[in-house]
């Protein structure tokens, strides 16, 4: 499954990858009165092992689309998604995907 992936923001420290965060629309396509972006979340992964979530090995991490499609599927969700990507709500409204 392909996740619709708005945004990401990539952290490195050392030359490594220490943390992805995705903003990534949930909303599902099927239903025909859904809304786009009524279900924006953003998910992340680190470098620190965390029980039944996704992890970025340290040395053998390479920034991928593939990688972008992990986090969105198996990472963490925070709750600091407006802190994270300010502005997500004006760049994803459905006025402004229209215009461009």
């Amino acid at each position: 499954m392909n996740y619709n992936i708005l945004e990401a923001r990539i952290e490195y420290q050392d030359n490594k990858l220490t943390r992805i965060t995705v903003l990534v629309d949930c909303t599902g396509s099927n239903n025909p009165h859904t809304k786009p972006f009524s279900d924006v979340r953003a998910i992340y992964a680190t470098n620190k092992p965390c029980s039944g979530y996704m992890f970025i090995h340290p040395t053998k991490a390479q920034l991928s689309d593939d990688l972008l499609q992990q986090v969105a599927a198996a990472g963490m969700e925070t709750v600091d998604r407006d802190k994270i990507f300010p502005g997500w709500k004006a760049k994803c409204s459905t006025k402004n995907l229209i215009e461009s």
